[in-house]
């Protein structure tokens, strides 16, 4: 029994730079969609703004529809000094949206999956009334550490659980806390709830497979070498506390108030 849709899996991509040494893969993104009238839709993709800053430009992968042939996607996200994406006007938002030509898609016969924005996410308010909770599970898809299959576009899958979600700490810092390991390349790495199929009592349970939010970084662990004749602080050694941050899905998505 398949727990994650197909879909979400297929709507996960890596994000490369162009060098002279090839494609280096820097980070995660996910396509949405929003239904703008009945039989329309506009597409996006959606990252961490860290991802993007400083670029002009970045590469993507698509399948083609009849071969299955994955084509490397060269996608300007700078033009004439201008950004072509855009962030939450709140700099503790990690999260940038790129507008998505459907024409090219459909022109050049590639496949496209994404989240639907209605659908198919919900907000940390849905989550909690849904039944969702600290401890309750969820899933990581991404490309840590530049893990991307030459001849696959599939994602790497991770389980963890979410550590705290308050309603104060995100109107304070816009952020959850999730029990998952991300490292680099997993930022903007979308986190999918797990459904459920019983409750404890009368908890509401959650049986939605849905996107809740995304990563964008962690809480390191940090600790202090002192010399035992100065007593001062020689060296500061940081490691990943396994502590995963990640802003909600209400900001993660096209009507995220951005600039």
């Amino acid at each position: 029994m398949s727990l994650i849709p197909k879909v979400y899996m297929e709507a996960v991509l890596s994000i490369g730079t162009r060098s002279n040494a090839g494609i280096n893969w820097i980070g995660t993104g996910f396509f949405v969609v929003k239904i703008i009238d009945d039989d329309k839709y506009q597409p996006f993709m959606v990252t961490n703004r860290h991802v993007l800053d400083g670029l002009s430009s970045v590469v993507i992968r698509l399948k083609e529809k009849d071969t299955g042939r994955l084509r490397i996607i060269d996608m300007p996200i700078v033009e004439n000094g201008k950004k072509l994406y855009s962030i939450h006007s709140d700099d503790s938002v990690d999260v940038a949206v790129v507008l998505i030509n459907g024409g090219f898609i459909t022109e050049n016969n590639l496949e496209f999956s994404a989240f639907n924005v209605d659908d198919n996410t919900l907000t940390s308010t849905q989550f909690l009334q849904k039944g969702g909770d600290e401890g309750s599970y969820i899933y990581m898809l991404g490309f840590p550490m530049g893990l991307v299959n030459a001849d696959s576009n599939a994602p790497i899958c991770r389980g963890g659980c979410v550590a705290r979600i308050d309603s104060t700490e995100i109107l304070r810092s816009k952020n959850i806390l999730l029990d998952i390991q991300n490292f680099p390349g997993n930022s903007g790495s979308p986190i999918i709830s797990r459904p459920e199929v019983v409750g404890i009592g009368d908890t509401p349970v959650l049986n939605q497979c849905a996107l809740i939010g995304i990563i964008h970084g962690y809480l390191p662990y940090k600790e202090q070498l002192i010399n035992s004749q100065t007593h001062e602080v020689v060296e500061i050694r940081s490691e990943n506390s396994g502590i995963a941050v990640a802003n909600p899905a209400e900001f993660s998505t096209p009507d995220m108030g951005d600039n």
